[in-house]
């Protein structure tokens, strides 16, 4: 009996064994169309995401105005403290639906004293019913996350202060940067205990770490201690969580490969990424990688998507059910284009020459891997984590969804 696209993806990113390798988007990427709906009959799952707290507030005033400009949302939010006021300005972004800000809370050391008093004044409880409605909503047709803050080092670059203030904290201001920290520290240790009391079985980390700002040295500091604390609470409480980690990994590889982290998901291959699927799989053999297909493949045709689809699952997979061993990876759409990349020099084997070399950077020590012995795709998941052209949608994923039917043996 086949499985449902809930069950598919639940098994896969428990390292089971599933009847089909999972294919997937964000629910709110999907366009309401014919299209859509057809795919999603073939076997294109949803994941939707859901908050599972509500901060409540002592001794400050949150305000938020909108106003819409050129016909764009805009958002102007103030925060009252004893010891200061912040102001942020964002607008929203029309694609992906996250906001944009033009103007962090923390511009300078002159903020520090006002956001730490928030964070110190800030409390979370438990707001589990808009996961069980979206949840009930979603049904077998995919899942819906349990979303926490992301790790404090990437809430206070991403949401506060920008990368700029971010690293002017760490090196400039050290103690009072430092003091920051233990502040958001207190409030995601109170999100994992949320999230493991919580109904969601898989927890969200949508940290967005990348190598070009956040280095090794970095991560050993701000990164892993915090898995470190946070995965024992969720795996001893029966969830999965899964690391958002769609930009440069290559400098992480090694750092992602000491965490215990089960999953990372929008892996982003190249062209746009820098470490190829099997680089990946060789150097993560224990974890689940849930790829995001690269936003530039969108403008491309729909055979090139079709070949580009086949040989990253024949990296991230091994041979496959549909295909003899002997098969060669099927790039000739991209050595057309001249795309390269770590793994992805098109006249080499896999994990040889490209950017890695371009960049005097070692590629990852390793091999096209076999999948997982009795697990279905060796703990891959193909999925879309960016926003695309609209237009460009059901082209893509109709070359997607043929790619992986050809590469199980499955007819269309």
């Amino acid at each position: 009996m086949c499985m449902t696209l809930r069950e598919r993806l639940l098994t896969t990113l428990r390292g089971g064994a599933s009847d089909r390798i999972p294919w997937n988007i964000y629910a709110w990427l999907a366009p309401d169309t014919e299209a859509a709906r057809t795919l999603h009959r073939k076997g294109l799952g949803f994941m939707a995401t859901r908050r599972i707290f509500r901060p409540l507030y002592d001794g400050v005033t949150v305000t938020e105005e909108r106003k819409s400009i050129g016909g764009q949302p805009h958002f102007y939010t103030r925060i009252e403290t004893p010891v200061g006021v912040l102001t942020e300005e964002a607008v929203l972004e029309p694609n992906y639906g996250s906001r944009w800000i033009r103007k962090f809370f923390i511009a300078g050391l002159e903020d520090y004293a006002a956001a730490e008093y928030f964070f110190r004044h800030t409390r979370f409880e438990p707001d589990f019913a808009p996961w069980c409605q979206a949840d009930a909503e979603m049904g077998d047709g995919g899942i819906v996350v349990g979303e926490i803050m992301p790790i404090p080092i990437m809430t206070l670059m991403v949401s506060w202060m920008g990368v700029e203030r971010m690293v002017e904290g760490i090196y400039d201001h050290p103690e009072r940067f430092e003091a920051l920290i233990d502040a958001l520290n207190q409030h995601y240790d109170r999100h994992i205990q949320l999230a493991a009391e919580s109904p969601a079985e898989i927890v969200w980390f949508g940290d967005n770490v990348t190598g070009t700002v956040i280095s090794p040295k970095l991560f050993a500091r701000y990164c892993a201690p915090t898995y470190a604390r946070a995965v024992p609470v969720l795996q001893s409480a029966g969830k999965i969580p899964i690391a958002h980690y769609d930009g440069s990994n290559r400098p992480l590889v090694h750092c992602l490969a000491q965490t215990d982290l089960p999953v990372i998901e929008a892996f982003t291959p190249p062209p746009m990424g820098d470490l190829s699927v099997a680089e990946a799989k060789a150097a993560w053999p224990d974890k689940v990688v849930w790829v995001n297909l690269p936003g530039s493949l969108f403008l491309e045709p729909a055979e090139v998507i079709h070949a580009y689809t086949l040989d990253l699952l024949y990296e991230g997979a091994g041979p496959g059910p549909g295909r003899a061993v002997t098969d060669p990876p099927l790039r000739g759409g991209l050595a057309e284009r001249g795309w390269s990349g770590p793994g992805w020099a098109v006249t080499d084997p896999p994990l040889r020459g490209g950017l890695a070399e371009g960049a005097g950077l070692e590629p990852v020590e390793g091999a096209c891997p076999e999948p997982v012995e009795g697990t279905t795709g060796g703990r891959l998941v193909i999925g879309c984590t960016e926003d695309f052209p609209l237009g460009e949608f059901e082209k893509t994923f109709t070359a997607i969804g043929r790619a992986l039917v050809e590469y199980e043996g499955y007819e269309w």
